[in-house]
C-alpha cells in the first residue's frame, strides 16, 4: 500500500495562445494528505491538474512529484500519479474486472501481478458486488467508482481528483466522500470541487484559485475565522418585529431578521455578540439564549474571489 509523495509547484505558468491560464502557481500537497482544490470556473483548476500529471507542459516554473520533475520525465511521474477527470468516460461494454484489467495492461504492471492489483482496485473502490457485471448496466455513482478504480490500479502515492462527485446524487456523493476520506489516510490527494461542504469535510487545507492565480493556501478552520462573519441565534421575550429594528440599525450588523420564534443576526465584528445583547437588554427586551458561530469556508471563498 502507497503512503503517498509530496507534490510541489513553484511558479507554474500556463499560456494557451494569449490566454494566460495560470499565473505564477506555487503551492505544495503533503504525503497523507487531502488537499481541497477551490475556485470559480475558469479559475485554472483543471489546467492545474493537468500540469500535474504530465499531459500539459508548464510554460515556466516547476512541478515535482516525489524527486520527480513532471516537465522533464513525465512518463516516470506519471507512474506516481492516479488522475480521474472530470466526467471520465469508462467503457459501457466491458465488465468491470475485464476494464481493470485492461488498464493494468496499459499501465504495463507486471502480468503475474495484474490480477492481484485488480482486485485490490475493486477493493478500495467498492466495488466487489459488481465485479463481473458490464459497466454499461451500473449506476452513475458505481460508473463513477470504476473510473476511480482505474486511478487506483497500479496503486499510486498521489491522487488527483477533478470534481469527483460531480453529478451524482446525496447519497452517492455521501459514499464518495468517505471513500476519498480512506484513500487520503494513505496517499497524496488532491481533488477540486463546487461543494464547500465537501471541501470543509475532507480537507484541513485548501487553495484557492481566481483568474489563474493563487489567492490563499490556509487551514479551513483559518480561513473561515478569517471571514469575519458571525452568526447569531438569539431568542428574546418581546416584540421579535421591534427587536429586528434595533438590531438592523446596530452597527456592524449586515442583516437581522425573525425565524420562527428567533431571531437570526449577521454581523462583523469580534464584539459583535455582546453589543447585540447590550442593545436588546437596554430596549427593554429579555434575552433568553443567544448562540454564536463563526464564518464558514463559503464566505472566505466568495470573500477571495470576488476581490
Amino acid at each position: 500500500m502507497s503512503r503517498g509523495v509530496p507534490v510541489e509547484l513553484e511558479s507554474v505558468d500556463r499560456r494557451f495562445g494569449k490566454l494566460t491560464a495560470l499565473d505564477d502557481v506555487s503551492f505544495d500537497l503533503k504525503p497523507g494528505e487531502v488537499l481541497g482544490l477551490l475556485g470559480p470556473n475558469g479559475a485554472g483548476k483543471t489546467t492545474t491538474m493537468r500540469v500535474i500529471t504530465g499531459f500539459l507542459r508548464p510554460d515556466g516554473g516547476q512541478v515535482r512529484v516525489g524527486d520527480i520533475d513532471v516537465g522533464r520525465e513525465p512518463v516516470q511521474a506519471r507512474r506516481l500519479i492516479g488522475y480521474l477527470p472530470e466526467s471520465a468516460p469508462v467503457p459501457r461494454e466491458l465488465t468491470v474486472r475485464g476494464y481493470l484489467s485492461y488498464c493494468a495492461k496499459l499501465r504495463r504492471l507486471p502480468r503475474a501481478g495484474r490480477r492481484s492489483a485488480v482486485d485490490n482496485a475493486i477493493d478500495q473502490a467498492g466495488l466487489g458486488t459488481v465485479a463481473y457485471q458490464v459497466i454499461g448496466t451500473l449506476s452513475k455513482g458505481y460508473r463513477q467508482r470504476v473510473a476511480l478504480a482505474q486511478a487506483l490500479v497500479h496503486d499510486p502515492p498521489v491522487l488527483i481528483l477533478d470534481e469527483p462527485t460531480a453529478g451524482l446524487d446525496p447519497r452517492q456523493v455521501a459514499d464518495t466522500r468517505s471513500l476519498i476520506a480512506r484513500l487520503g489516510r494513505q496517499r497524496s490527494v488532491l481533488f477540486s470541487s463546487h461543494l464547500l461542504a465537501e471541501v470543509s469535510a475532507l480537507c484541513r487545507r485548501v487553495v484557492i484559485l481566481d483568474r489563474g492565480r493563487v489567492v490563499a493556501t490556509r487551514d479551513v478552520a483559518e480561513l473561515s475565522q478569517a471571514a469575519g462573519i458571525a452568526h447569531l441565534d438569539l431568542r428574546l421575550t418581546g416584540d421579535l418585529v421591534r427587536a429586528v429594528a434595533v438590531l438592523r440599525n446596530l452597527g456592524g450588523v449586515q442583516s437581522a431578521e425573525v425565524r420562527g420564534n428567533r431571531i437570526v443576526v449577521r454581523g462583523t465584528g469580534d464584539d459583535l455578540g455582546q453589543r447585540v445583547s447590550a442593545a436588546v437588554i437596554s430596549e427593554g427586551f429579555g434575552l433568553v439564549e443567544l448562540r454564536i458561530e463563526q464564518g464558514n469556508l463559503e464566505e472566505a471563498y466568495l470573500r477571495l474571489v470576488r476581490e
